[in-house]
């Protein structure tokens, strides 16, 4: 079957549009933040995407917690993580736009394939976010164009990450380039010391080296951050090593410096997931950020253009690289 964008559904209430062809089925929320609420590979059944077993998606008020209302899905989050307070302004808890109505429409790429666009902007800081989704006729991808437009006759600093939760197993491995890390959250000896750096996939600890591409169970009652801060390539791969089954990110590292590893052992609130996002600079708060000087920063009336690609992949238990061949990729 060709792509195909169907606008007819809602899930628990929320207006649901589902873009399908025959490998891969994407549900969008655009009621809620524009959520990627599903993210489904066909012929195997796999769910990449966690969903929170206790919480549906539903409207929520601005500048509500995100954590008590976590549903699950891959977020666009904009200007920060953690609330701030930046240039008099509080920025609220996961940023401005995850729980807003996005506007959206169904259009067409240039080479005819349905596209959804969607839309907000901010309410506190001066920049709209814009995102085209569509699917690639006969493979395995999603596409995703997004740009950023600067509203305002000065500049305007803000931090901008794709926030995907995936669902998680032991069997899972989570694959990298080689990065330097650095750990700045974690609850147990074996995900290190805050503060340290380490060179991926093995962080030393008084125990012996931990292989961080490894999946602890979920009573390990744990849980971890760390930044990539120096990637050698813009990919991630998470794959489950039982079914062979498996989805990777490219994205541009000149747009974003840094992947956020969110790990979630079942030591927050019981949950079990995994988060890698990639950033466009860090630690994943505004003000701390701009402190840094790892903001990024739009010019007046500025907009950047970027494009991110998720693919399904099979037949493999680790990647060791992503390639591409004319608009598609593949992993190695």
């Amino acid at each position: 079957m060709a792509a195909t964008i169907d606008t007819h559904w809602h899930y628990h209430g929320v207006r649901a549009v589902v873009l399908e062809n025959r490998l891969l089925r994407v549900v969008v929320l655009p009621e809620t933040g524009g959520r990627i609420y599903s993210l489904v590979h066909k012929p195997s059944d796999t769910e990449f995407l966690w969903h929170n077993p206790r919480m549906h998606p539903r409207l929520t008020p601005f500048g509500t917690s995100f954590d008590d209302n976590l549903v699950g899905g891959w977020d666009d989050l904009l200007p920060t993580v953690d609330a701030c307070m930046y240039k008099g302004e509080a920025i609220p808890d996961h940023g401005e736009v995850w729980g807003l109505a996005w506007d959206w429409q169904v259009m067409a790429t240039a080479d005819g394939q349905p596209c959804l666009f969607t839309a907000v902007s901010a309410p506190i800081t001066p920049v709209c976010l814009e995102r085209w989704l569509s699917l690639d006729a006969h493979q395995p991808e999603l596409r995703v164009r997004y740009r950023l437009t600067n509203l305002a006759p000065q500049p305007v600093d803000l931090l901008f990450g794709l926030h995907p939760m995936f669902a998680i197993s032991p069997a899972h491995r989570l694959d990298l380039p080689p990065a330097r890390m650095l750990v700045e959250l974690a609850s147990a000896e074996r995900f290190g010391q805050v503060g340290q750096v380490y060179e991926w996939p093995h962080l030393p600890t008084n125990s012996g080296a931990v292989d961080m591409r490894t999946i602890p169970a979920s009573d390990s009652q744990a849980y971890a951050g760390h930044y990539a801060t120096e990637t050698t390539a813009g990919w991630f791969a998470l794959t489950d090593t039982a079914s062979q089954v498996g989805l990777a990110f490219v994205y541009p590292t000149n747009v974003f410096k840094a992947l956020w590893l969110w790990m979630c052992y079942g030591g927050w609130r019981d949950h079990y997931h995994l988060a890698v996002e990639p950033w466009t600079g860090y630690p994943v708060n505004l003000a701390q950020a701009a402190a840094a000087g790892r903001q990024l920063i739009l010019a007046a009336h500025q907009s950047l253009e970027f494009s991110v690609t998720a693919f399904a992949y099979t037949g493999r238990t680790e990647v060791s690289g992503v390639d591409q061949r004319g608009e598609h990729y593949t992993a190695r």
